[in-house]
């Protein structure tokens, strides 16, 4: 029996190839017109084992599921890292980087999921730290010593500086992490409580800082210099995952403008549960080893070594999709993803299009993993039944995505457009609303929407191509 927790729903199924709307109601509507409750995360898309971990901190500790399952979800990515690849197509090859965002109101619960899924990296990281200090030691005494030094206690002509083992990033500039990702091949995970913290220092400094992560997301290769001290650095297989939260009224500061246009915005992954209340206390101790269990899972994952190429590098062990399971994402291409780009002229919606298509084949993989993990499937191939949760997983964000819409929306009419309509003259042509709101980043489908709406109130038609304010 579930405790009387603060997010006690029903599961409510997913419907496929909803789009962003613009809506103001808790409840939102489909392309279809059929109005559906806020999505529910698919929980069967994970293992056995991770499911009751999920379950008994909703249960005793009144977690949010959907908190949960997106943190735990990102956390075990981020574990996998560069270990693990996924080939769809000859030319396509995946790693399971994931960039998401708990959304929710202050003191609603988005920390506390966040920092139980985390922890077991952290503590992986205190350990490392402990022997990156002990080696930091033996080197600054070898560096001490004199070349006759060395050889009377048998100590190498040579020593490398020891490099900082790592899974969790907190630093988040644009040089720390680049040394994080060189010291650690892997990959690492950027844990921000407040994604704002990152967010807002894009720029600040470089003005290529968004572009670095925009690249990051794809797992590319490129090179990097430090020009404090002439260091160049090649990173061949970059994987950097993202984690943090935040509140609904940043949203349109942090995802909408340029973000939303460049294809920043739909990088991130969003979870915005309906929750009304603060998360209620629970005087019923959880049994022992739940969490437990899930360091043991995620050390589990960190300890799979990949095997080495000739110059010594280690390659991913990497993974093909069935025939079966390829088929079943073919067919939700055709029929969900392609129509759903048919049937809109909002760029934010394609872009939104694209974007799950590369984290549909991703999901395929930390999926087939997870259940490999936890003794539930093999590791040799993309199953169907992973296929099919995948997609449930896909829609899942897609259907978020519609309820994250109009809180990013509202901040874009307040700002950019009340801009734009001030910028215009008092009559004017679409011509002219186009030029103009490409100055300000907004698309031209954007402002040719925002005219056929009236502009909210404030725009009358008098021909057609021209408009008036009113």
């Amino acid at each position: 029996m579930k405790a009387n927790g603060y997010y006690n729903h029903p599961r409510f199924p997913l419907e496929a190839g909803c789009g962003l709307i613009e809506e103001d109601s808790i409840a939102f509507t489909c392309d279809s017109g059929k109005t559906t409750e806020t999505p529910s995360f698919p929980l069967e898309i994970f293992p056995k084992a991770i499911r009751d971990i999920i379950e008994a901190l909703e249960e005793y500790e009144n977690y949010n599921v959907d908190f949960t399952s997106a943190s735990f979800l990102t956390v075990f990515a981020a574990a996998m890292g560069n270990t693990w690849s996924v080939r769809f197509m000859t030319g396509w090859v995946s790693r399971p980087i994931i960039y998401m965002v708990l959304v929710g109101s202050p003191s609603c619960g988005k920390t506390p999921p966040l920092q139980q899924a985390v922890a077991p990296l952290l503590k992986l990281d205190g350990e490392y730290d402990m022997i990156y200090c002990k080696e930091m030691e033996t080197y600054r005494r070898w560096e001490r010593m004199s070349a006759k030094q060395r050889e009377k206690h048998s100590l190498p002509e040579e020593m490398k500086m020891p490099q900082r083992k790592c899974h969790v990033v907190v630093d988040s500039t644009v040089e720390a992490l680049i040394g994080a990702l060189r010291d650690n091949p892997r990959g690492v995970l950027i844990y921000k409580d407040e994604i704002d913290s990152l967010l807002s220092n894009f720029n600040r400094y470089n003005g290529s800082d968004e572009g670095y992560f925009l690249s990051l997301f794809s797992g590319t290769p490129f090179k990097y210099s430090r020009k404090s001290n002439n260091e160049h650095i090649f990173l061949a297989n970059p994987y950097c995952s993202i984690i943090g939260s935040t509140q609904p009224g940043r949203l349109d500061e942090q995802f909408g403008g340029k973000r939303m246009m460049n294809g920043f915005s739909s990088r991130f992954l969003k979870v915005y549960p309906e929750i009304d209340k603060m998360p209620s206390w629970n005087d019923t101790a959880m049994p022992d080893g739940v969490l437990e269990e899930w360091g043991r899972i995620i050390r589990k994952v960190v300890t799979v070594t990949p095997s080495t190429d000739q110059e010594g590098k280690a390659t991913s062990i990497e993974l093909l999709f069935s025939q079966e399971a390829k088929l079943r994402v073919i067919q939700w291409k055709d029929e969900v993803n392609n129509k759903a780009y048919a049937e809109t002229d909002s760029d934010a919606v394609r872009a939104l299009c694209g974007k799950l298509e590369t984290y549909l084949v991703r999901f395929c993989l930390v999926i087939q993993i997870m259940h490999c993990i936890c003794g539930e499937s093999g590791m040799d191939k993309i199953e169907p039944g992973t296929a099919e949760l995948a997609i449930r997983l896909t829609e899942y964000f897609r259907n978020m995505e519609s309820r994250i819409a109009p809180e990013i929306e509202t901040g874009i009419l307040d700002n950019r457009f009340t801009e734009l309509l001030g910028n215009l003259r008092d009559s004017f042509t679409t011509a002219e609303a186009v030029r103009e709101a490409l100055q300000l980043g907004i698309s031209e489908s954007s402002v040719k929407r925002f005219l056929r709406d009236g502009g909210r109130g404030f725009v009358k038609k008098k021909s057609h191509g021209c408009y008036s304010k009113i």
